[in-house]
This record gives structure tokens, C-alpha cells and sequence, in this order.
């Protein structure tokens, strides 16, 4: 190989592993500002529940806008305001949510784990946003796919 060929094969490969390290780290700039978009939709949610002027219904329906879960079952609405309801009036007033983990899975599956401290007991609120992949030029936003939460506190000793 001469000389040349040489600087021009190195040159190449210097750009080519430089584009993909711009790459990559763009991927994992989206990816955290994406999941620090949904921990905030997350903690307004909370928020909501705890500001009087504000019904758990309405503030469940925000975080489910668009959800599966409430086009395939609407009663499922329901169903969750009056296990909050019950929440709330056996453990007691809303103190603070912290956040105790995410994971994320490929680009368009993220799993958030709330701690809600209340009162008298802490319950674990586990949340899963899903967005499906681009196929078209407008992304369509990331809406709820799984919503749980109870009193499991010792399942958060085996978060990784």
C-alpha cells in the first residue's frame, strides 16, 4: 500500500469512528432527555393528585392521554382513581414521590419506579411508556402502556 492510500485509509477511519461516537452519544442525549421528559410528566402527575383543585380522575386522565389501557377498557379509569382513593384514605396524605428507578429498553420502551411517600406507609408506583418506532416523519409521543401501584416496598430491594 502507498503512502498515500495509507493517510487516506487512516483519515477514513478516524471520520468514520468520530461520526459514530457523535452518534452514539446524540442517541444517549435523546434517550435521557426523553426519560427526563416522562419523570417530569411523572412527578406533574403526582403533583395533580395532591393539588385539591384538581380530582384524581382528571389527573389520571392527563398521564393516560392516549393510553391503550384506557381505549381497550375505559372503565379502567375508574378502577384506578378508586384504588388511589383507597390509597389515600388508609396511608393518608401525599408527602413526596421520588424517583428510584428507570430502565430504559431499546429507544422505545422506558419503565419508571416512583416511590410515594404518604403518611403513614410508602407505596411503589411502577410506570411504562411506550412509544412505537419511527415510520413516518411526525413521531408519535410516548403514552402509558402499564400503570401499577401498591404496597410491594421489598420488591425495590431487587432493583438492579
Amino acid at each position: 500500500m502507498s503512502y498515500p492510500k495509507f493517510i487516506f485509509l487512516l483519515l477514513f477511519l478516524i471520520v468514520s469512528g468520530a461520526i459514530s461516537q457523535v452518534s452514539a452519544q446524540t442517541s444517549a442525549d435523546s434517550e435521557a432527555t426523553a426519560t427526563s421528559d416522562l419523570v417530569v410528566r411523572v412527578q406533574s402527575f403526582f403533583n395533580n393528585l395532591e393539588d385539591p383543585s384538581v380530582n384524581a380522575e382528571a389527573a389520571f386522565n392527563d398521564l393516560l392521554n392516549d393510553s391503550p389501557l384506557l381505549v381497550k377498557r375505559p372503565e379502567q379509569l375508574d378502577t384506578f382513581v378508586e384504588s388511589y382513593k383507597m390509597i389515600e384514605a388508609s396511608y393518608g396524605r401525599f408527602l413526596v414521590a421520588k424517583q428510584v428507578h428507570v430502565k430504559q429498553v431499546g429507544d422505545d420502551l422506558t419503565f419508571l419506579t416512583f416511590l410515594y411517600e404518604t403518611e403513614r406507609f410508602p407505596i411503589v408506583w411502577r410506570i411504562a411508556f411506550y412509544r412505537p418506532p419511527i415510520e413516518a416523519a411526525e413521531r408519535v409521543d410516548w403514552f402509558v402502556v402499564r400503570l401499577s401501584f401498591d404496597t410491594k416496598i421489598e420488591e425495590l430491594s431487587n432493583l438492579p
